[in-house]
């Protein structure tokens, strides 16, 4: 490109040109390290510029840009010994033919409303945009999180961590995020992320993703932001599932750009070349992007009658995150052919519940089960109903399809070495309706007799244990057992008793043989000595190694009530 139009060819003949405005261009036949041009293409003359320029080009891009430059940056260096004052490099993609038709190779993108949204492989912090988006450390430490948060500090220099240092006082919540300036980066503004990792204890964090990826968005068009770069969130330390992080943070996108004018026209998700995964990551990305102005109407009849994947596996842990709630297939007036959600049209889910009669069979699993550990020949049952309660086992329901979100990741919990007297002891029929994937067992609860109507209809309350036992072995919790003869000293003295057989989904179960009387959630899995605020995964309940052993779980949500049984000693 030429801002004067009265130069002379190399053979002293006027070069024929084409007037742009202020800019004339020309298309010369010459050596390109000879003209008097910025360069806008060094293309396959890399080679050419760097012999003829010298050495101090070459150390220049090593030195302001050591990563590779991402599809459609441009790097900016002085020109050594040519006749240009600077030398612009530029990373363009190649072209690919097929059936006559000149194709780019990287994706274009999709046009969503009035808004652009491509996927790149690349290295976030060359992007050029108005708003960079990250997953930072929770402690905003950037030099102690992950290797994206160390780049951000080594391109941005030390004053995007001083910044963040002053917002260290700030309440920051997760799925929160603080916004700094960019300093060196390419960016006008940096939002600094806290997001749960995906085995983590919050409940459903594709949701708190998309949410997040939304309130970003909403940020950046409150100050007229145009173009705004993501990081692949959830692809790292976060440990997300490649199909459910690009699908949150999509439908995060989509939610926000169907319900707000905005100023945003480009968004970029930029998946870090240096991941292993990185090819599988862009496709799901891709694949998810094909999607966006579809609508995917969900037949109910479709999802009743599709195949069930083999218990154990992955595919059947995605299935049970994703199931529709529903009554257990064992109950009798609630019965499972039918979600919970259509269950409430006919019956509020605040409602008194259910008192039921159970079958014979059950009946007789349970008296056996009881009178075996029991440990009282005199003992005797005066009845045993169950209690199918909608809205109490909606939310047992969800707190074991977290479990399965963990199991997603991990596999599934490890079932413990000595197991449960309880299911030893239970017939198959009430043993297979529950899930040994996520250790889901039956044990005994008892209680006083005042307070069965209440834990009927709203279940547990570990917060209120403290306030009948002056001191417990393991902390504030719900505590259950597997012989009725421990929970039966927590019963009325005389007349009928009440005990519970509960269900309970113990997860990952954190094996003790001390007293630990300040727990108030089960231990983290690093091991911790003291409360853990530092990592994200926690064992899901406690063992009490005693004799006899008690389990006890932290979480309201995490036992449910099943049956009632009365009974006289």
């Amino acid at each position: 490109m030429h801002t004067n139009s009265n130069e002379i060819d190399f053979a002293g003949t006027r070069k024929r040109y084409l007037q742009l405005g202020r800019s004339a261009v020309s298309i010369i036949i010459g050596k390109i390290e000879d003209q008097e041009l910025d360069l806008g293409n060094a293309g396959q003359c890399s080679k050419v510029i760097s012999t003829a320029g010298g050495s101090s080009i070459q150390a220049e891009c090593k030195l302001n840009y050591p990563r590779p430059l991402t599809l459609g940056d441009v790097a900016v260096t002085t020109s050594g010994y040519l006749k240009s004052s600077k030398v612009f490099h530029v990373y363009l993609p190649k072209w690919k033919q097929k059936a006559g038709n000149p194709k780019i190779q990287a994706s274009d993108g999709t046009k969503y409303l009035n808004t652009n949204i491509q996927i790149l492989v690349g290295d976030l912090v060359l992007q050029q945009a108005d708003v960079l988006v990250y997953s930072r450390p929770h402690n905003l430490k950037l030099n102690t999180g992950t290797g994206l948060s160390t780049e951000i500090l080594k391109s941005a220099g030390s004053d995007i961590q001083d910044e963040l240092n002053r917002m260290f006082k700030e309440v920051v919540e997760c799925g929160t995020f603080v916004v700094t300036d960019g300093y060196n980066l390419r960016c006008s503004k940096v939002y600094h992320g806290y997001l749960p990792s995906f085995c983590g204890r919050n409940k459903r964090p594709e949701k708190v993703l998309s949410t997040f990826v939304s309130n970003c968005l909403i940020e950046a068009n409150k100050h007229e932001a145009r173009s705004v770069v993501f990081s692949a969130l959830g692809s790292g330390m976060l440990r997300y599932p490649t199909d459910v992080g690009a699908s949150a943070v999509i439908k995060g996108i989509q939610a926000f750009l169907s319900c707000n004018p905005t100023s945003i026209d480009n968004i970029k998700i930029v998946v870090h070349g240096g991941n292993s995964n990185h090819s599988n990551i862009e496709k799901t990305y891709n694949s998810e992007l094909a999607t966006i102005n579809s609508v995917k109407g969900i037949n109910l009849k479709d999802i009743i009658n599709q195949p069930i994947p083999r218990r154990g596996t992955k595919a059947y842990f995605c299935f049970k995150y994703n199931e529709d709630p529903r009554p257990p297939t064992n109950w009798s007036f609630f019965k499972s052919d039918r979600t919970i959600k259509d269950w409430s049209k006919e019956h509020r889910i605040t409602d008194s519940p259910k008192k039921v009669q159970i079958d014979k069979d059950t009946f007789e699993s349970i008296k056996q089960l009881f009178m075996k550990t029991i440990k009282n020949p005199s003992a005797k049952i005066k009845s045993i109903t169950r209690n199918e309660n909608l809205n109490l086992y909606l939310k047992y329901f969800q707190r074991c399809q977290e479990l399965y979100r963990k199991a997603i990741v991990n596999g599934p919990c490890k079932p413990l070495a000595k197991p449960v007297l309880t299911m030893e002891n239970l017939n198959c029929q009430m043993r297979r309706v529950l899930e040994r994937d996520i250790n889901e067992v039956y044990l005994f609860h008892g209680t006083k007799q005042d307070r069965v109507k209440v834990l009927l209809r709203n279940g547990f309350d570990e917060r209120l244990a403290s306030m009948n036992f002056a001191k417990l072995r393991l902390g504030n919790g719900t505590y259950t057992a597997e012989e009725a003869s421990l929970s039966a000293h927590y019963t009325e003295q005389q007349g009928v008793r009440t005990m519970f057989l509960v269900r309970a989904c113990l997860g990952d179960v954190f094996r003790t043989k001390d007293n630990q009387n300040l727990l108030k959630r089960p231990p983290c899995k690093n091991m911790c000595k003291t409360i853990c605020t530092k990592h994200d995964e926690f064992f899901d309940s406690v063992l009490g190694e005693f004799c006899p052993r008690e389990l006890v779980v932290y979480e309201k949500a995490q036992c449910y009530p099943e049956y009632v049984i009365k009974y006289i000693l």
